[in-house]
């Protein structure tokens, strides 16, 4: 008999700011993803950034929209659902997931808190994978690594959210830096305990989330990472991820302007695993800002991506 693949919905938060990347970003995702979700939903806040998110190149809404429109109708998702800020809809998520009308609907930096649990809430799935707007992925071979996620969230039973590796292989010597190569031991288990769990991507069980609400903050105004965190911690759930280096995620560190030129350039680097092994930053991170864009700029003319 064939397996049933359980019901997993696709979410991702989209504001003005993520026009200049958004749409071969989403794409790119679902190439690389490679997944049969239940759904797929892009919830839109069209308001204005505030923070820190009102410092990055921004788009408008009439760009952003022209953008779903257009990944609709190539059925690359299914349904755009725009953030509501009445009250009465504020009221009902913050008392669902915090028991608490107080909680301040963004963090100490402008980053959504509010806008992230409506999305969630939206989601009809027996588990969710939640992901930022600019996250690029890595996958090797056919296999998405959310079947592997999946298997590990229903053979774990303390286990609330899986996630990939972060970011490829990175130089962490002087002797990796000097050979450029990796004298890291083969793991010896396929997932390894996490203790923080971030907002960037995730494949989260939602019976065990709504199993650990409210959810609890360990200081005012702090994001919505540090509270999944420290009530997964509390309720005794765990993040697991993954190890090796056949699925990787990588996070740009800034949406600048070099980013932006090269975005497809790297894209098409992330996709076929081609990455500076020597390179600044959290391996996790993608710098592009400044010097660092170099970096990438030459791993891309090695293997003839770039021009010299």
């Amino acid at each position: 008999m064939a397996q049933i693949t359980p019901r997993v919905s696709f979410t991702v938060n989209v504001c003005n700011s993520d026009a200049p990347y958004l749409e071969q970003t989403l794409r790119h995702m679902m190439r690389q993803l490679n997944f049969p979700f239940a759904e797929r939903i892009a919830t839109y806040d069209p308001g204005r950034q505030e923070g820190k998110y009102a410092e990055r190149i921004q788009g408008s809404q009439n760009e952003v929209e022209q953008i779903l429109q257009r990944l609709l109708a190539d059925k690359l998702i299914d349904r755009v659902d725009v953030v509501p800020w009445t009250e009465a809809e504020q009221h009902r998520i913050l008392m669902k997931y915090f028991g608490d009308e107080q909680i301040d609907l963004k963090d100490f930096s402008g980053a959504p808190i509010y806008q992230y649990l409506y999305a969630m809430d939206a989601c009809a799935g027996d588990y969710l994978f939640h992901v930022d707007s600019d996250m690029l992925f890595y996958r090797q071979g056919d296999r998405s690594w959310l079947y592997d996620g999946l298997d590990l969230l229903q053979r774990e039973k303390n286990v609330i959210v899986a996630t990939p590796q972060g970011g490829p292989p990175q130089a962490r010597n002087w002797l990796e830096k000097v050979t450029g190569h990796s004298f890291e031991s083969k793991p010896k288990m396929d997932w390894h305990h996490a203790s923080f769990t971030s907002t960037r991507y995730f494949l989260m069980d939602v019976a065990r989330f709504h199993a650990c609400l409210p959810l609890q903050q360990a200081k005012p105004g702090e994001p919505l990472e540090n509270s999944l965190s420290h009530t997964f911690t509390h309720k005794g759930y765990q993040r697991w991820s993954m190890n090796g280096h056949n699925h990787w995620a990588i996070h740009p560190w800034r949406h600048d302007e070099n980013y932006v030129r090269y975005l497809d350039d790297l894209i098409w680097a992330v996709e076929h695993g081609i990455y500076p092994f020597t390179r600044t930053g959290f391996k996790w991170d993608m710098r592009t800002e400044g010097e660092h864009i170099k970096e990438w700029l030459a791993v891309l003319r090695k293997h003839g991506r770039l021009q010299e």
